[in-house]
């Protein structure tokens, strides 16, 4: 009996080092596989990252030159001029016309300026307007999606690290908890194979 009772505890432990050796080996895998994910992904976001710097630095210089040509026309006769370069491409020239100011002895009752506008240039001319009504819609949705998109990915990269952590068997206390059990299990299970050779 005894010897059968010894054969049933070595086959049981033999059992449980395979079943043993087989979750460190899922495990194993399974970090491996999380890590190379991470690095693939990482490596997206540090791209997409790189290419959002790019395009600010570019929106921050156009913004920039803007500003500019915007504080350098100061005159009536500096913005007359400075029309035309903002416009969309027209068929035909714009013509902004400005009164003689030498006549008017107040600065303040000049007779308003007239712009005209060849007929060919109105249709090309309304859609430009309307092309920047839709895009202050656009931008105006966009911004929105930017802050939903950010609130996204807070969520995203607080998952992440909950799988990182989970990945690599929890947090301290768990692994201990963990590690502190199958140490039990291990002296116990010493325990009943030196029992059993014993008797």
């Amino acid at each position: 009996m005894s010897r059968t009772l010894h054969i049933v505890a070595t086959s049981a432990t033999f059992i449980a080092a395979l079943f043993i050796a087989d979750a460190w080996r899922t495990a194993h895998r399974n970090a491996a596989q999380l890590t190379a994910t991470l690095a693939t992904q990482n490596a997206l976001i540090q791209q997409a990252a790189a290419q959002e710097q790019k395009r600010n630095a570019q929106l921050s210089a156009a913004l920039s030159s803007i500003a500019t040509e915007k504080k350098r026309v100061r005159t009536p006769q500096q913005a007359v001029e400075a029309i035309p370069s903002v416009l969309p491409p027209l068929p035909l020239p714009v013509k902004v016309l400005l009164p003689d100011l030498t006549q008017s002895p107040n600065p303040g009752d000049a007779p308003p300026a007239s712009i005209s506008i060849p007929q060919s240039d109105l249709k090309p001319l309304y859609d430009s307007l309307q092309d920047c009504r839709a895009c202050a819609l656009e931008r105006d949705a966009t911004k929105k999606d930017l802050a939903d998109e950010k609130v996204r990915v807070t969520g995203l990269t607080r998952e992440r690290d909950a799988a990182i952590v989970a990945a690599h068997g929890g947090s301290f206390w768990s692994r201990l908890k963990h590690a502190t059990k199958w140490f039990m299990i291990g002296v116990a299970a010493g325990a009943a194979a030196t029992a059993t050779s014993h008797s």
